[in-house]
């Protein structure tokens, strides 16, 4: 069970949203929710692989339906990425929260 106040550490403010730090692993039989704590990013298991933009795709559709929009900021051929999604820090923390200790 990760703690809340390090989560809080992959995310930071933007303007009309939160940039999350995020480590994605393609490739997963299921889409599941982790916290990386050597790199403090939210980790998320994705079902894509990572060619042709596919992995992406995916990311965004997942995080669009958690928070009503996002887009990659950074690290689009990378594992590491940095996202922007749409809300309220405290929201976005709430719900990152309660999908990794499920």
């Amino acid at each position: 069970m990760v703690e809340k106040s390090k989560l809080a550490e992959a995310l930071s403010e933007a303007e009309e949203g939160v940039v999350l730090r995020i480590e994605v692993t393609p490739n997963s039989k299921k889409v599941a929710f982790g916290y990386n704590e050597w790199r403090r990013a939210v980790e998320i298991k994705i079902k894509s692989p990572a060619k042709a933009g596919k992995a992406n795709r995916e990311l965004v559709e997942i995080l669009s339906s958690l928070f009503g929009g996002a887009e990659i900021l950074s690290g689009e051929k990378s594992r590491l990425k940095t996202v922007k999604v749409l809300g309220d820090r405290e929201d976005i923390l709430e719900k990152l929260f309660s999908l990794i200790n499920q």
